[in-house]
C-alpha cells in the first residue's frame, strides 16, 4: 500500500509542478500575448514572399526581415496616419464653421432636423433651451459630458494601445522570420506528441485555415474599404479617408461598410444632393456589399467557411480579449479551431499519410 501511494503523490507533485510553472510563464508572457500571437500569423500568411526576398538579397535573411517589416508598416501604418491627418482638417474646418456660427448669437438648427418626424420639435425645443441656459437643460448636459469623455479617453487609449501592439507585433516577427524553421519544428514536434500520427493533417489544416482567413479578410476588408472611399470621395462625402479606414476596419463584420455609407447617404440626401444619395445606397448595397461574397471566396478557395456568429464571437471577442489586434487575431483563432475540430470530429480518416504529408509541405 505504501508504495502504491507513494507511486501516485509523486506523479501528483510533478502534475503540479508543471502547472504551477505553466501559470508563471502564462504571467510573464500575458502582456505580449496578443502581439506573438499576431507577429506568428503575419509570419505564417507571408513566409513564401519572405523566402523569396531571401533569395534575392542572396540568403541574408535579416535584410529581407528588415524589408518585410518596411512594408508591414507602410500597409498598416500609413492609413492610420491619412486618416488621422484627413480627421484633424476636419476638425479644424468644423472648428470654423461653428465658431462663425455663434458669432452672431445662438443659432437656429437645420430646418432638415427640425422636421424630422415625431422628435424634430423635442430636438429643437431642447436646442432652444440651451441657448437660454436652462438649467435643467444644462444639469442634463452636465450628466452625459462626464460619461462620453471617459468614452473618448478610453477609445483613444485603446487605439495608442493598439499602435504600440502592432509596433511590438513587427519587432517580434522580425524575430520570428530568423528562425522561422527551427519555430517550425518545435510545432511539429508537439503536435505529433499530442495527436500522434495525424499531427501531420491537422498541421496542414492549421495553416491552411490560418493563411486562407487572412488573406480571405483582411483582402476583402481592403477591398471593401478602398470601394468605400471611391465613393464618399466621388460623391462628396467629408472625411472620405477616415470613413474609408473606419470601412476597413468595420468590414470584418458582414455587411459592416454599409453601417456608415447608408448615414452618409442621408447626410448627401439633406445636403439635397439626391442622384448622390441614391448612387451611394446602390453602390454600398450591390457593390461593396456584393464584394463580400464575391472576393473572400476566391482569396480564402477551399478554405473554411466559418459561420457567421463565429465570426461575430471572433471580432468582438478578441478585441475584448486583445485589444485593437484581437479584431483580426480572434476570427483567425477561431477559424483554426473549427477547422481542427471539424476534421478531427467528422473526418478522422480524410487523408492518408502520404497526402498528409504533401498537404503539409504546401502548407509550409
Amino acid at each position: 500500500m505504501k508504495n502504491k501511494t507513494a507511486d501516485l503523490i509523486e506523479p501528483l507533485i510533478a502534475l503540479a509542478a508543471i502547472c504551477l510553472l505553466s501559470l508563471t510563464i502564462y504571467a510573464i508572457m500575458k502582456p505580449f500575448l496578443a502581439a506573438t500571437l499576431w507577429a506568428g500569423i503575419l509570419v505564417l500568411s507571408t513566409w513564401k514572399p519572405y523566402l523569396k526576398l531571401v533569395k534575392l538579397y542572396q540568403g541574408r535573411r535579416a535584410i529581407a526581415a528588415v524589408t518585410m517589416m518596411v512594408a508591414f508598416g507602410g500597409f498598416f501604418l500609413l492609413p492610420v496616419i491619412f486618416a488621422a491627418s484627413d480627421f484633424a482638417s476636419v476638425a479644424t474646418e468644423w472648428g470654423i464653421q461653428v465658431k462663425s456660427a455663434f458669432s452672431n448669437g445662438w443659432p437656429k438648427i437645420p430646418d432638415w432636423m427640425a422636421g424630422i418626424p415625431l422628435v424634430g420639435s423635442n430636438i429643437e425645443q431642447f436646442w432652444l433651451k440651451l441657448g437660454d441656459r436652462d438649467a435643467e437643460t444644462l444639469q442634463t448636459i452636465r450628466s452625459y459630458v462626464s460619461p462620453a469623455s471617459q468614452l473618448l479617453l478610453m477609445l483613444v487609449t485603446e487605439i495608442g494601445s493598439g499602435m504600440m501592439l502592432l509596433a511590438m507585433s513587427l519587432f517580434i516577427a522580425f524575430f520570428i522570420y530568423l528562425d522561422g524553421e527551427e519555430l517550425l519544428a518545435w510545432i511539429r514536434g508537439f503536435m505529433e506528441r499530442v495527436a500522434g500520427e495525424r499531427s501531420t493533417e491537422l498541421l496542414a489544416v492549421s495553416l491552411s485555415s490560418t493563411k486562407g482567413v487572412v488573406y480571405g479578410f483582411i483582402g476583402t476588408a481592403l477591398a471593401q474599404a478602398v470601394l468605400s472611399w471611391f465613393a464618399y470621395l466621388v460623391a462628396g462625402v467629408p472625411n472620405a479617408t477616415s470613413l474609408g479606414f473606419a470601412s476597413f476596419l468595420l468590414a470584418l463584420l458582414p455587411g459592416g461598410p454599409v453601417l456608415l455609407g447608408l448615414p452618409a447617404a442621408a447626410w448627401l440626401y439633406h445636403q439635397g444632393e439626391v442622384g448622390w444619395s441614391i448612387f451611394m445606397v446602390l453602390w454600398m448595397l450591390v457593390v461593396v456589399s456584393s464584394a463580400d461574397n464575391v472576393i473572400k471566396p476566391l482569396l480564402i478557395g477551399k478554405g473554411s467557411r466559418l459561420p457567421f456568429i463565429l465570426i461575430l464571437f471572433g471580432v468582438l471577442g478578441g478585441a475584448l480579449a486583445f485589444g485593437m489586434l484581437g479584431v483580426f487575431i480572434g476570427p483567425v483563432l477561431l477559424t483554426v479551431f473549427y477547422e481542427l475540430a471539424r476534421s478531427w470530429i467528422f473526418f478522422p480518416k480524410s487523408l492518408p499519410p502520404a497526402a498528409s504529408s504533401n498537404q503539409a509541405d504546401r502548407a509550409d
